[in-house]
């Protein structure tokens, strides 16, 4: 059931969909409301509807905008406003108003689904790699004091694991995620790195060179702790990521066509063995064939997976299939030569079971999936 709070908040956006306005963060948070349930998916649908809004304005208002403030004030008690103009605010009230009857009288209520078999997010295990070799399998610990073979202390935390900062000799650790989940890293600099499924970091259990050198396989965000005297860079694929202070996107996976480097904040430089390219925030550097471009990307949808979602931005079908495979751990069945034909725009929670993400994609009418076993099949 939803908030009071969170009503207003969706239906501040609902009305800047109409306008027009959102930023892409707004965006994406729109998309993944209304993916959140079929019962989200509906009100969205009514409150898109014309004559609803019509009705409740001639109700409350006859196309006054003060009568209609002053009678949505009443029926929903807000005593704090974003300075965002009045127009605006009680449009969202009015909004605001309709859903709370929605979801507070029961109006419409989300159809109960039979429990069948899933193919749900979570299967292996996270692996961490000691520096001789020795494989430690990192269990759902909630607080776990490790201890490696030099003395160096990790710490467990469920999906998360921290390196304290003590000196030492430049020894490697790698840490290896499975499909269907994602674990956060934090390194002795203080470094914090998120991984995704299917990816893999090879880094130094101590910085003690020149440079903060490490190895990615996969994706990952990295949120890097400043220090001029030590450059932090990032060798992945086709590519060294070079950076003193910033956070970006580096997707690397060795089934895409192409590395992705997108910057969110701070500045980075792409070295290839043709050249360098220097990225601002909000641009993404593009690898292919051992050659950088620079293109303006959307950032949000790029680490959407960060966030718990699916992002599609024009995708093609390869692409979504792949990051399906990713994280439910299933096998794409699909005509090769078609995948140029059909691309997907929306946002899709990564924690919903597979079915129903098949079903969404279903609804797109661009081509059918099913899923048999742990394989998905594609027609279109």
């Amino acid at each position: 059931m939803e908030s009071y709070y969170h009503l207003y908040h969706t239906s501040r956006l609902i009305v800047k969909y109409w306008d027009n306005t959102l930023s892409e963060e707004e965006r994406v948070a729109l998309e993944a409301w209304i993916a959140e349930s079929d019962a989200n998916r509906a009100l969205f649908e009514e409150l898109s509807k014309e004559e609803v809004l019509k009705e409740e304005m001639l109700q409350m208002g006859k196309y006054h905008p003060e009568q209609a403030w002053d009678r949505i004030q009443g029926e929903v008690m807000v005593k704090r406003m974003i300075p965002w103009g009045r127009i605006a605010a009680a449009m969202a009230l009015l909004l605001l108003a309709i859903g709370a009857r929605w979801w507070y009288t029961g109006t419409e209520v989300e159809k109960q689904q039979p429990v069948i078999a899933k193919a749900t997010p979570i299967k292996g295990k996270p692996v961490l790699v000691m520096s001789n070799g020795e494989e430690m399998v990192l269990g759902a610990a909630k607080d776990t004091l490790l201890t490696n073979r030099d003395g160096t202390s990790i710490r467990q935390q469920g999906n998360k694991l921290a390196y304290s900062n003590t000196s030492g000799p430049q020894v490697y650790n790698t840490l290896k995620i499975p499909r269907g989940m994602d674990y956060s890293l934090t390194l002795s600099d203080g470094t914090q790195v998120w991984l995704n499924a299917e990816s893999s970091l090879r880094f130094p259990v101590h910085f003690t060179e020149a440079d903060r050198k490490v190895y990615l396989t996969g994706e990952a965000y990295f949120m890097v702790a400043a220090d001029a005297r030590k450059p932090f860079s990032v060798v992945a694929g086709q590519a060294e990521v070079a950076v003193l202070g910033t956070e970006f996107n580096i997707m690397a996976y060795e089934n895409e066509p192409a590395m992705q480097t997108a910057l969110v904040s701070g500045s980075v430089k792409v070295k290839t063995a043709h050249g360098e390219t220097l990225l601002q925030p909000g641009w993404v550097g593009v690898t292919e064939n051992g050659n950088t471009t620079a293109k303006q990307m959307d950032i949000a949808a790029l680490t959407g997976w960060k966030r718990g979602l699916f992002v599609f931005r024009n995708a093609d079908i390869t692409t979504v299939l792949h990051q399906l495979e990713r994280w439910y751990d299933v096998t794409a069945v699909y005509p090769k030569e078609k995948v140029g034909s059909q691309h997907f725009t929306g946002a899709i929670k990564k924690y919903d079971n597979i079915e129903q993400v098949l079903e969404m994609l279903n609804q797109t009418g661009g081509a059918n999936f099913k899923l048999s076993g742990k394989q998905i099949n594609v027609a279109f």
